[in-house]
């Protein structure tokens, strides 16, 4: 039969698929050093990355000439350990019916914000104290304001790291204490109202970018320490996603969808169980994440 759902094909579900997930991985792309790609892996690989080590400026003396510094650099081995997936079955009826607009309406965003979670959820687990020492706040949440996110910055500066992509991720307890901190408020008022009209913040605030996220941990180590975001670059999480290997038998198909931005690949999959009656489709990943260098992140912590 012919492998397509309700007369869609996998190359038109794919490309509207990656259309829906594609805005919801900026963020992540923006607080970890990422590794995607459609190289086809399996659970278990190892892949490095390395990040490199602060350098200092020396005075030029003509008698000793130029006297380079040891390019030192900090090995990161990131583990693929888990196959993750979202899986969706239709019967006979529903794909003989299911439109474009349907698909998209009713599917899309609920696997897009799926796979999204999942790959926060990875990087998310390694911000603990154990990893990561610093602490950008640490309080209740209703003293979360500009001034922790200055000393953040300061912080971040004091450790030699770069002012080039550093980032705030915020839970939405913290988004909203902090834009209703009236210096936050009426600063950006003059040049933009998207701090009263949108609820965000869209230019930076003290060097960092500013991005509301509602799924930092609600259980584990980073739960039990009331973790509500992160101030960080880039350097201070990994994360490495392949693709599984096609299947070769069983029928079926597999097309391997790839963001040409960040790189993101996963594999869609499409068969029909014939014993169950249900048209099936899934998205497939690999994927590990790493801390990276533990300087480059601080928690922001609230206590009550």
């Amino acid at each position: 039969m012919s492998n397509s759902i309700g007369g869609l094909t996998l190359q038109l579900v794919a490309e509207e698929s990656l259309r829906t997930l594609v805005p919801e991985l900026v963020p992540l792309t923006e607080i970890a050093v990422t590794d995607f790609g459609n190289y086809v892996a399996e659970r278990g690989t190892t892949v490095h990355t390395r990040y490199a080590s602060a350098f200092s400026a020396t005075t030029f003396n003509p008698a000793d000439g130029f006297v380079p510094a040891s390019a030192t650099s900090t090995d990161v081995p990131v583990t693929i350990a888990d196959l993750k997936y979202v899986d969706v079955a239709f019967s006979d009826y529903e794909a003989s019916t299911l439109s474009l607009e349907r698909l998209r309406r009713l599917f899309f965003a609920p696997i897009a914000n799926a796979v999204q979670k999942s790959l926060f959820d990875d990087v998310l687990s390694k911000v603990t104290a154990a990893n990561f020492a610093e602490i950008a706040y640490t309080g209740a949440t209703s003293g979360f304001n500009r001034v922790a996110v200055a000393n953040a910055a300061k912080n971040l500066t004091k450790a030699n790291l770069p002012h080039i992509g550093r980032k705030l991720l915020l839970s939405p307890d913290a988004m909203g204490q902090l834009v209703q901190d009236p210096s936050v408020a009426q600063t950006f008022s003059y040049g933009n109202s998207d701090v009263i009209q949108n609820n965000s913040i869209s230019k930076n605030l003290h060097g960092f970018s500013v991005s509301e996220y509602n799924g930092f941990p609600s259980s584990g180590t980073a739960y039990d320490e009331g973790l509500n975001g992160i101030a960080s670059c880039k350097e201070g999480l990994v994360i490495v996603t392949r693709v599984p290997a096609t299947p070769t038998t069983g029928g079926g198909e597999q097309m391997i969808v790839q963001d040409p931005d960040s790189k993101f690949s996963f594999a869609l999959r499409y068969w029909y169980n014939w014993q169950a009656g249900q048209h099936n489709m899934s998205a497939l990943w690999l994927v590990g994440s790493a801390v990276g260098n533990p300087h480059a992140l601080q928690r922001i912590k609230f206590t009550s």
